[in-house]
This record gives C-alpha cells, sequence and structure tokens, in this order.
C-alpha cells in the first residue's frame, strides 16, 4: 500500500506538530541505530527543539557518553596505558566506582557460575 507525499508546511496545531516531532525523531533515531549497526560504525544525531524539550534527551546521551568515555579509560588503565593521571578527583570518584560495581559484577557471576557448577 503506497502512502500519499507528504505536505512539507508548519504544522499549526501545537498538538498535531507535537506527536509529528516525536514520531519522526524516534524514527530518525532508529534509522541512525541502524546504521551504525550495519555499518559497524559510531554515529549520532543532533536534533534540538526549544518547543519540546530536546534538552533533557541531550543530558541523558551526555551522561552516557561520559560512562561510555570512563569505562574507556578503567580498561586501558587495566591494560597498563595508564590515563590516570590527567583525571581530576570527581573522575577518578567516578572510575572508582566503575570499578567496585565490574568487581561486584563479575563476583556475582562467579557465584552464579560455582553454584551452577555443582549442582
Amino acid at each position: 500500500m503506497s502512502r500519499k507525499k507528504v505536505k512539507l508546511a508548519y504544522i499549526t496545531n501545537d498538538s498535531a506538530r507535537k506527536t509529528t516531532y516525536k514520531r519522526r525523531t524516534k524514527s530518525l533515531v532508529k534509522k541512525v541505530h541502524e546504521l551504525t549497526t550495519l555499518c559497524g560504525i559510531e554515529g549520532f544525531a543532533v536534533m534540538n527543539s526549544p518547543d519540546f524539550g530536546s534538552q533533557v534527551e541531550l543530558r541523558k546521551l551526555r551522561e552516557e557518553n561520559r560512562q561510555k568515555e570512563l569505562k574507556e579509560v578503567m580498561f586501558e588503565s587495566l591494560s597498563g596505558k595508564g590515563k590516570l593521571q590527567s583525571l581530576n578527583a570527581m573522575d577518578l570518584d567516578e572510575v572508582d566506582l566503575l570499578v567496585k560495581q565490574n568487581l561486584t559484577d563479575i563476583d556475582y557471576r562467579v557465584r552464579v557460575l560455582t553454584k551452577a557448577s555443582h549442582s
């Protein structure tokens, strides 16, 4: 079934505009995710709308990126590349929490696998 051609014009109805914005934003994010998966690359899309609160999404993505960077620092320091000297106290505290969380996860996996092997 074919779709009709979309008229590209400003949507004056606030509710309809917000719904369309959210739907198309979700679709665009899905396309970027598909592209990064298919091509094995990292990608991002910047969508800025002061009307629809895009700052919340940008903060969430910024925090996710920060966690990825800290995880990379942790693994690089474990492999001997040692980037820890360049970090400030707040970053070091976050890396410390990340290391502790990973150790907790490892201990849990070891307990689960030990129980499974004894059963």
